[in-house]
């Protein structure tokens, strides 16, 4: 199970309603299998929401190690698509491989070279707040956190 499936399913667990897009069929029959009320859809994010997810409104929209797949002009779509589809309080919470500032990911990568995923472009707080001036950056680790988004 990835890491999205598990904080869904201790979601579920916990009374939540559980609203989902993966473009992997697989993924969701998996989904189902564990959060069977869930409402899920298949759809690639880069594209945007399924039909399905358009029509809702959200408390809290998650996800994790995924936002990476996408260029840093999609990330700035797809955030502002997800902030409009948020109820009055809601926020937006995104964790992945992520960096306050260019100079630390640049460090890193540095640092980690024989490992680093050049087709993978990681999440820089600082060059996001130029389009959400309200966002907040949490590190978690030396190459992660948790990126807040609020109306």
């Amino acid at each position: 199970m990835d890491s999205e499936q598990a904080h869904s399913t201790k979601l579920y667990k916990n009374g939540c309603t559980i609203y989902g897009q993966d473009f992997s069929s697989r993924m969701i029959e998996l989904a189902c299998e564990k959060i069977p009320d869930a409402h899920l859809n298949q759809g690639d994010f880069s594209k945007g929401l399924a039909d399905e997810l358009k029509q809702e409104s959200f408390d809290f929209i998650i996800a994790t190690y995924s936002i990476h797949h996408l260029a840093d002009a999609q990330k700035v779509v797809l955030l502002k698509d997800l902030l409009a589809h948020l109820k009055d309080g809601g926020k937006i919470l995104i964790g992945d491989v992520a960096f306050s500032n260019r100079k630390a990911l640049d460090q890193c990568k540095k640092e980690y070279a024989d490992e680093w995923d050049n087709d993978e472009i990681y999440c820089v707080a600082d060059e996001l707040r130029t389009e959400f001036p309200n966002l907040i950056f949490e590190k978690r680790t030396f190459c992660s956190g948790i990126l807040i988004l609020a109306e």
